[in-house]
């Protein structure tokens, strides 16, 4: 029988103040179950407006149906090869272009930061698109619910390993947050099949956690199993999908594993996600725990501070993007 990812109701999460610390610990035991048994869940009872969810799908719809001409005024290379608009196939993953279309978004960042000094990736403006109402505060309001949202499930974590559930706050406060609004054409379109055969290739996510909100459209996000098994996340009303990023895995020295995943979109209809990627702050020095070096005293991962690795991963894009 096909594995299927579990479940989790966040209700204790999002009320704090109106649960008991047990139904948080309960909630914190699932949680804790499926990242070390798949890397993968849904969340429901988020307290994220099911409004605002269908709003920034809707909204991305209308920016990717704009002309060619408008979307590539916001283009990556109108900043920092970062933020802005990427065309179909220009994104990259493990050496193979991608079948989509993004914009995507960083934290904002001042003047006097460290990437802007060093004139590193990452460093430009966020950019915005002006022909469409509402579109930045839409957006802006989106992010602001998200950080919230990974700030509880990361303090679900801190209590499943017997920490103080402020625990994380520290290496999070100042999270250098990614969001991508990412839009796939149907792979059956013969330009697509003949560039690609996946709409987006597998790979592993950098960072913390990873909420995603897609489209209802069956068949397309693809998780892969410890038995080697590709098996449908497809979308459930009203729920994220949720997996957890390579820093995951150093924190808990390996016990939690971030999951390849793949999309292969080959209905007919454009199909709108939008990731948001919850991370650790630029200059967070990440190492395995200790509660989770007293379950394996060996440990798996050096200490590494999150920019300089999220900085090797964008450098080894802009490599790859440059010499194709």
């Amino acid at each position: 029988m096909s594995v299927k990812l579990p479940i989790i109701s966040l209700s204790p999460l999002t009320s704090p103040n109106s649960s008991s610390r047990a139904s948080r610990q309960s909630v914190a035991k699932e949680i804790d179950h499926a990242c070390r048994s798949m890397g993968f869940f849904y969340i429901v009872d988020h307290g994220i407006p099911e409004e605002l969810c269908e709003k920034v799908r809707r909204l991305g719809h209308e920016f990717f149906s704009l002309s060619d001409k408008t979307k590539n005024k916001y283009g990556i290379a109108n900043q920092d090869y970062a933020r802005g608009y990427q065309r179909l196939g220009e994104n990259v993953t493990r050496y193979q272009k991608d079948w989509h279309e993004a914009l995507d978004y960083y934290k904002p960042i001042p003047r006097d930061h460290v990437l802007v000094q060093r004139k590193l990736p990452l460093r430009g403006e966020n950019q915005w698109p002006t022909e469409i109402n509402d579109f930045q505060f839409v957006f802006e309001e989106y992010v602001e619910h998200m950080k919230r949202l990974g700030a509880q499930v990361m303090s679900s974590i801190a209590l499943a390993w017997g920490l103080d559930e402020n625990y994380f706050v520290r290496f999070l406060d100042e999270s250098f947050w990614v969001m991508r609004i990412i839009g796939y054409p149907s792979l059956t379109t013969v330009e697509g099949k003949d560039r690609v055969g996946v709409s987006c290739g597998e790979h592993t996510d950098y960072g913390c956690l990873t909420f995603l909100n897609q489209d209802n459209i069956k068949g397309a996000l693809q998780v892969l199993t410890k038995s080697g098994e590709w098996i449908n996340a497809d979308p459930v009303p009203g729920a994220f999908v949720v997996n957890i990023g390579d820093m995951l895995n150093t924190w808990t020295n390996d016990i939690y594993k971030s999951t390849l995943h793949r999309v292969v979109h080959t209905r007919d209809e454009y199909r709108v996600s939008v990731p948001f990627f919850y991370e650790p702050n630029f200059d967070a020095l990440i190492e395995p725990l200790e509660p989770c070096l007293k379950v394996d005293p060996t440990r798996h991962h050096e200490p590494v501070v999150y920019g300089d690795h999220l900085l090797s991963k964008v450098s080894n894009n802009f490599e790859v993007e440059a010499n194709l």
